[in-house]
């Protein structure tokens, strides 16, 4: 077990210890900003959901902790098979200029109902905020993970 744990420690550091070394060469970059985000949402709740969806974001990146930008997904919900087609204003900030470095997320916006379900709400407000960690993989792509709320 030990022998075990030992040998998981050295190839995550193996793995994961040399990111700090090319922090600056991963950071964050003025100007145009694109992503695309392939996301499950796990509901919460008596009536919690789950939830696909694919969502473009393209905006601007003002300074190395700033960004602002529109949004559009198709969402999916598991139950219900009911699809909802969110549009959205997208404000992001990530705090430090490191490879892996914490963020929060914020979108609002409106949300159509493609599908009718009685289970799930029609058009409305989109509001979704999100904290998380931004891993900057390469020059000009970078992978987050996130914790948010759908509303």
């Amino acid at each position: 077990m030990k022998k075990d744990l030992y040998i998981i420690c050295v190839l995550l550091l193996a793995l994961f210890g040399p990111l700090e070394l090319s922090a600056q060469e991963y950071g964050v970059n003025k100007g145009y900003k694109g992503s695309v985000e392939l996301g499950f949402a796990a509901g919460a709740g008596t009536v919690g959901h789950n939830r696909g969806e694919f969502i473009h974001v393209s905006g601007y990146q003002f300074n190395k902790w700033l960004s602002v930008g529109v949004g559009v997904g198709i969402q999916v919900w598991q139950v219900t098979q009911q699809v909802t087609l969110p549009l959205f204003i997208d404000i992001e900030s990530i705090f430090m200029e490191k490879t892996i470095s914490p963020y929060i997320n914020l979108r609002t916006g409106y949300c159509w109902g493609l599908s009718q379900d009685e289970m799930l709400p029609k058009d409305g407000v989109y509001f979704s905020p999100t904290v998380g960690f931004r891993w900057g993989i390469s020059y000009k792509m970078a992978l987050k993970l996130g914790v948010g709320y759908l509303m």
